[in-house]
């Protein structure tokens, strides 16, 4: 990604965000620019775009560079059997995950979140709170900038893309969501945690998550998840990766560290 590429992401990801602060939903800035860099990628390379490690890895990338004259075409996702294989691998021990978050009317409140996740995942760069990829076979020395579309991502994300967004938020006013794959109200969790789903994204992928208030003052509709390809559904790993997800959210604590008036950033 070039500069000028970097600088316009900048620029959504700020106006998502100040979006997102004052209660407004997302833009539909982040789609917009995912595609537009996705065409370039393909008009100069051939391929969409991904970044890829020098270092081996339990998966492959593939997708279809197919498109129609008129209509962007979503690539297609299948999931390497070798990934799908290492179902049977017992998890690697879990180990507490922590980091920072500002909070507060005006980012004056600093607070650590906190919990446990599986080895199995390994922490990778992102442009949300907090995310990593499943890869069992490897171990905390690799590429952190390593990308690869079919394979299994946990993340953490504030300000969600537009159908779970809305979905936490109908569900926060009372409503029931018509396009869940699987959608269950959770009341033993706390406060911060209504229920959980199971949900196909814009992309054909699922995205199976809890919403979870990690944030008090604003973003309600944050949300702790793992997204992995439709062929997964129904299969031992389907499970494994659930039960990550599941052990994350049972095992997440906020910390209040410092309160001090800042502007907010």
């Amino acid at each position: 990604m070039g500069l000028f590429d970097k600088l316009l992401k900048g620029a959504v990801d700020a106006i998502d965000n100040a979006a997102a602060k004052n209660g407004n939903g997302p833009t539909g800035l982040k789609d917009l620019f995912n595609q537009a860099m996705d065409k370039k990628d393909e008009a100069i390379n051939g391929s969409s775009s991904t970044t890829a490690s020098n270092k081996p890895s339990t998966a492959t990338t593939s997708s279809s560079g197919k498109r129609s004259n008129c209509a962007y075409t979503r690539p297609k996702y299948t999931t390497p059997q070798e990934v799908l294989d290492t179902a049977s691998i017992p998890a690697k021990p879990s180990r507490e995950i922590t980091y920072e978050i500002f909070d507060g009317k005006d980012a004056e409140i600093r607070v650590k979140v906190s919990f446990d996740l599986s080895g199995d995942f390994i922490e990778t760069e992102c442009d949300f709170d907090y995310g990593a990829m499943y890869l069992p076979n490897c171990d905390d020395d690799f590429d952190d900038n390593y990308s690869d579309s079919n394979t299994p991502y946990f993340e953490m994300v504030s300000a969600p893309d537009d159908e779970i967004y809305y979905m936490i938020d109908k569900c926060r006013n009372g409503g029931t969501p018509d396009n869940a794959m699987m959608f269950l109200c959770v009341d033993d969790m706390g406060p911060r945690i209504q229920f959980k789903a199971k949900v196909k994204n814009r992309f054909g992928k699922i995205e199976y998550f809890y919403n979870c208030q990690f944030h008090d003052e604003f973003n309600p509709q944050s949300y702790i998840g793992v997204c992995y390809n439709a062929d997964v559904v129904g299969t031992p790993l389907e499970k494994k990766l659930m039960a990550a997800v599941d052990e994350a959210v049972r095992t997440m604590k906020r910390e209040v560290l410092e309160v001090e008036h800042r502007p907010f950033r």
